[in-house]
């Protein structure tokens, strides 16, 4: 099977390189050579996970990552645990957005999607060649082991089944749009169309990068044992800087190509997220800067280096040699002046935000070639920096539903405003005299009561510049922001010692410990306990908390307990234990809930969005 995964590969690369040549030069037969990588990429990626389903160790790359003993689910997940194996997976979707681009019938009229994927194909021939020549997930062991080292328990839960591949879906989804944009533009197109063909390639590449930023906090809450989602790490900013940027381009690509200059920010945007995915792929895999998500450093991190230099020297050299024709525009949807001006001010403040996360995060690598010495900056900076960019963008936002046609300037907007206003006021206000915290959260969460009522409004009334998945996606942020504002200022922790029998009072809460269990396994050894939670007298709920040893591992695993409500979570940390009596990190954190209902919410704006624009491609079609 080894064998039949390799020959895949190198079939992909070559079909890969000839679907270049022949998409450029404008060949049909293009199409057939790139359905020919496309499985063949397939076929390597089922290959090499047959090879953990039947616990194959003679790869060097499956004994690294699984065992004999690991369940069947984490088996097929251990395919993108390691280096070599998410490139691999990458390659995959990568392949699966370049068959979407050949099927597209839009894009195919013209043979728009031959050079579309000319450029796709450049990528995944990279990838291609990175697996076969350095870093391939089918090289063989001299020695192979009965069982292999299994993967980090870390890894063995839900969230890291399903974010990975969301956030290489939206990575990968990224590469659509600018490829999309270099295509029109090679041979002097200057009709901008590829604003509006872009439009549904851009909002599904984000709507991958949103659900794989959120579960990864959601593992990370979960998994982690230190309370949080949300960390500022290098490699969870590598993640959220294509957000931004991305974000930005699907504003800008909403505005359509009737906006003056509307071309020259959709291709700069489309390109600037396209080199930042592939700068974090280069932050993850270099070694540059230390991150528990980051793989360890290597020919791979100045590998990509290298192409993210060539791609955005290639994105700059394009944007020059047509600059004429990224200045033409032609028909396109209007949109009310004050809702574009508002989407422009929006971008403004993205890219901002965008150019303070990169200068925070790359700071260590600036100052220890100033000053010789490595300076990391706290989660304190990123906060100071981020929040007061975040809140008006998110006013900006809540605001939206205002600008419509019928707007007559600023006194307009007030006109419209003041209800929503009032709300927002009188919410911050309650927040800030009852619930105390300081500023940032009673100004967050007015911002956030201003903006569910702009926007629930128009969802009500019905008309408004904005469409109903808009107005959910935009609800959605505005609930993530409610418990990202709760969960950060409203908080309490508690250490304490307890015997079996003992009731500990917290956060209005009676909880009870009944002693630790033990359970062993053939590599593991784990100790826990289960709380029962009582209010008011009775019992509400219950506590389960775990630390399991592993026999070849030095660090242990955490299980964490989590009782949510809408109003708070409790969160139970086994901090040690000598005989029956534990030590327990009790912490209360509120509104988490509101985060993961509000990206749920978010989801279901997207898709509403995405299915709205088929329905009435549909109806161009049929009618």
């Amino acid at each position: 099977m080894r064998d039949l995964g390799l020959i895949s590969l190198y079939l992909s690369c070559a079909a890969a390189l000839w679907a270049v040549y022949a998409g450029a030069r404008g060949e049909a037969k293009a199409r057939r050579v790139n359905l020919v990588s496309i499985l063949t990429a397939g076929l390597s990626t089922l290959t090499l996970v047959f090879c953990f389903l039947t616990d194959d160790f003679r790869l060097a790359y499956v004994a690294r990552n699984s065992a004999r003993s690991l369940p069947v689910l984490y088996k097929i997940s251990a395919l993108w645990a390691g280096q070599s194996g998410s490139l691999l997976l990458w390659l995959l979707i990568l392949s699966f957005y370049s068959f979407a681009v050949q099927r597209s019938r839009p894009l195919r009229e013209g043979g728009l999607d031959l050079r579309v994927n000319a450029i796709l194909g450049a990528v995944r021939a990279v990838f291609a060649l990175l697996l076969l020549f350095v870093s391939s997930p089918f090289e063989l062991l001299a020695d192979p082991p009965y069982s292999g080292a299994g993967l980090n328990p870390m890894l063995q839960s839900l969230g890291m089944v399903v974010h990975p591949p969301l956030l290489f879906a939206g990575f990968s989804g990224f590469a659509v749009p600018f490829a999309l944009a270099a295509a029109q533009l090679w041979p002097g197109d200057s009709s901008g169309r590829w604003l509006e063909l872009a439009r549904p390639w851009a909002l599904t590449a984000w709507l991958f990068l949103t659900a794989g930023i959120v579960t990864g906090g959601q593992w990370a809450y979960s998994e982690l044992g230190w309370g949080g989602y949300w960390a500022w790490d290098p490699v969870e900013n590598a993640s959220l800087l294509p957000w931004f940027t991305g974000t930005a381009l699907v504003h800008t690509l909403l505005l359509g190509r009737g906006q003056p200059g509307g071309q020259w920010w959709g291709y700069l945007l489309s390109a600037l997220t396209f080199v930042l995915t592939i700068f974090g792929t280069f932050l993850t895999r270099s070694g540059v800067l230390d991150s528990v998500h980051a793989f360890s450093g290597g020919v791979l991190g100045s590998i990509f280096l290298g192409v993210l230099g060539a791609l955005a020297a290639f994105a700059a050299w394009l944007a020059w040699v047509r600059r004429t024709s990224l200045q033409g525009a032609g028909p396109g949807e209007e949109r009310p002046a004050a809702l574009a001006s508002g989407i422009k001010l929006g971008n403004f403040l993205l890219l901002l935000l965008a150019g303070a996360v990169f200068a925070g995060t790359m700071f260590p690598v600036l100052s220890r070639v100033l000053v010789g010495r490595e300076i990391v900056l706290d989660e304190g900076f990123f906060n100071q920096v981020t929040v007061p960019l975040f809140l008006p963008l998110l006013l900006l936002m809540g605001s939206a539903p205002l600008l419509t046609p019928h707007t007559a300037g600023f006194l307009g907007i007030l006109r419209r405003a003041w209800f929503p206003a009032l709300c927002g006021a009188l919410t911050g206000l309650a927040v800030h005299f009852t619930l105390g915290g300081g500023s940032a959260p009673a100004l967050a969460l007015a911002v956030a009561a201003f903006g569910l009522v702009t926007h629930l409004g128009t969802l009500l009334r019905r008309k408004g510049p904005l469409k109903p998945g808009s107005i959910l996606v935009h609800v959605g942020v505005l609930l993530m922001l409610i418990g990202i504002a709760g969960s950060s200022s409203y908080t309490d922790s508690l250490y304490v010692s307890v015997e079996p029998g003992d009731e500990v009072a917290f956060a209005g809460y009676i909880l009870t410990y009944p002693g630790l269990r033990a359970r062993y396994g053939a590599d593991r050894y784990t100790v826990g306990t289960t709380l029962s939670i009582s209010k008011n007298g009775r019992e509400v709920g219950q506590l389960t908390a775990e630390k399991t040893l592993w026999e070849n591992r030095s660090q242990p695993s955490t299980e964490v307990g989590i009782f949510s409500r809408l109003k708070e979570d409790l969160y139970l940390n086994l901090a040690g234990w000598q005989g029956q009596t534990v030590q327990l990190h009790l912490q209360r954190f509120a509104l988490v809930s509101w985060i993961w209902f509000g990206s749920f919410v978010v989801y279901l704006g997207a898709l509403g969005a995405l299915l709205d624009k088929q329905v009435k491609v549909w109806q161009r079609r049929t009618f």
